[in-house]
């Protein structure tokens, strides 16, 4: 192992560390190669399983924020006991973060599906449902802010006011409440900073069902 390796396995143990110590559970593997320089997923998970080996870490199979630092690691790296990932509540799903959508732009699609996150029964008690990484504010006066996760239900209809997912060209979609007028299509942003979108048909890809946020 390289003296670089080495400095990059401690970097990321560091990580999952300081994320359970802020919020009780560890990070995803998109977050932990964010946080120490590496753009792909899969040299992330090549650290994680070179950790495992060597017994600083254990990793569920399901989840892929099922991450543990070991006993080894608390003794040998300093880290102290208290450092494991809260449990998972049996009232909750994990669903993937399968991209992010901005205020008229294109979904920025997560091709590994790495980034799950959890998620109460009560926001996606059945059925197919999926999450986005919400762009921009031009939904936050329906308390939807850049930075939010937002859960969606896979449906092809709408009602006048639901708010959706929308395709409205070859790759582009956006969220926003719709309304069927008598020969267009209305997609309304919640910001008075924004003006209605008009379309003489869109494709339905979802309707939101459900807002996270997380408080820093």
């Amino acid at each position: 192992m390289t003296r670089h390796d080495a400095e990059r396995k401690r970097k990321i143990m560091d990580v999952i560390a300081a994320n359970i110590r802020a919020y009780g559970y560890p990070p995803s593997v998109r977050e932990i190669g964010k946080a120490v320089g590496l753009a792909s997923t899969s040299a992330v998970h090549h650290h994680l399983q070179s950790l495992e080996r060597e017994g600083f870490l254990e990793r569920g199979t399901a989840q892929s924020r099922a991450i543990r630092l070991t006993p080894t690691a608390a003794l040998q790296l300093g880290f102290g006991p208290e450092l494991t990932p809260q449990s998972i509540p049996s009232e909750a799903r994990m669903l993937t973060v399968v991209g992010e959508v901005a205020a008229g732009g294109p979904i920025e699609a997560y091709a590994d599906g790495a980034e799950t996150i959890s998620v109460p029964d009560m926001l996606a008690p059945s059925g197919d449902a999926y999450v986005l990484r919400i762009r921009g504010d031009s939904m936050i006066d329906a308390h939807i802010a850049d930075g939010d996760f937002v859960v969606i239900r896979n449906q092809s209809t709408a009602r006048d006011g639901d708010i959706v997912v929308a395709q409205v060209e070859e790759n582009g979609v956006t969220l926003k409440r719709f309304f069927k007028e008598k020969d267009r299509v209305r997609l309304q942003p919640a910001n008075a900073n924004y003006a209605p979108m008009y379309y003489p048909s869109v494709r339905i890809q979802g309707k939101l069902i459900g807002v996270i946020r997380r408080l820093d």
